[in-house]
């Protein structure tokens, strides 16, 4: 059930990173007058993270499951 919930939460920080790119971004490039690439570097720059952290957490998801495959398997008769 936790997974399905970390998995759930991600589409919704995807959607955040992207808001903040956007409204960040136009700001900085309406002040520095940059025709955008403000916005797309920031937009790659929050793209890149979310999907390090996606894989770090794929990662450490599977570390928990090969633990808990590899623990005691009941009582030995």
């Amino acid at each position: 059930m936790k997974n399905y919930i970390i998995f759930a939460s991600m589409g919704f920080e995807l959607v955040g990173l992207i808001i903040g790119c956007f409204y960040l971004g136009e700001y900085l490039d309406r002040k520095y007058n940059s025709k955008g690439l403000i916005f797309v570097g920031l937009s790659f720059a929050a793209l890149i993270g979310w999907l390090w952290r996606v894989i770090w957490l794929l990662r450490r998801m599977q570390k928990q499951e090969e633990k808990q495959d590899a623990g005691p398997k009941g009582p030995v008769q």
